[in-house]
């Protein structure tokens, strides 16, 4: 008794193994993420000197505003609301989500990871830069319109989602756009 192809052992195993495929971009996404983490942890001055100070630039180039130096971070005084960039406010984790976002995504197109790894976290620097800028601006006209609203206890809370309203929209559009992107140059090579 033969049995038919499309029941053959080697058939199933791979119908049903097919999902559980590793996929390619993983280790370059996982890596990237780990780099970032390790070049924050090995460079303390990188969350201030380079992403908090470059979102405080960019919120107050689109406020019209100088940026202040002060001793806990970056002011920016004409933000309707006193404006303090801090190492918190950094978006250190948002990099390393970037990154390994970037990398992800952009994996089956390179055929080296470290291509992959190197073109994440150079894309991730000024997509954050630019995200927690518009970040710092919303919380900052959240504490001017919105939150004064609330009782004092809701401050925090109010603050943390106004961010999370910035940042995970920004997320999903970028995973949305490398898609539609990847999509349309993979339709076109074939």
């Amino acid at each position: 008794m033969t049995v038919p192809a499309e029941r053959s052992p080697a058939r199933l195993i791979h119908r049903f193994a097919r999902p559980f495929a590793f996929p390619r971009g993983i280790i370059p996404g996982f890596v990237s993420a780990i780099v970032g983490t390790t070049l924050i942890h090995l460079w303390p001055g990188f969350e201030l000197h380079v992403l908090a100070q470059g979102a405080a630039r960019l919120s107050a180039f689109f406020c019209g505003s100088p940026v202040l130096l002060q001793a806990e971070g970056f002011a920016v005084p004409a933000a309707h609301v006193p404006v303090i960039v801090t190492t918190d406010c950094s978006a250190a984790d948002f990099f390393c989500i970037v990154a390994a976002l970037v990398s992800w995504q952009l994996a089956p197109f390179f055929p080296r990871n470290g291509v992959t790894i190197a073109i994440g976290l150079a894309a991730a620097l000024p997509l954050t830069i630019l995200v927690n800028a518009v970040r710092i601006l919303t919380v900052a006209q959240a504490h001017r319109w919105l939150i004064p609203q609330f009782p004092d206890a809701y401050a925090p809370f109010l603050h943390l989602t106004t961010g999370v309203a910035v940042f995970l929209p920004s997320l999903i559009t970028l995973k949305l756009l490398l898609e539609y992107y990847g999509h349309r140059y993979t339709a076109t090579r074939h």
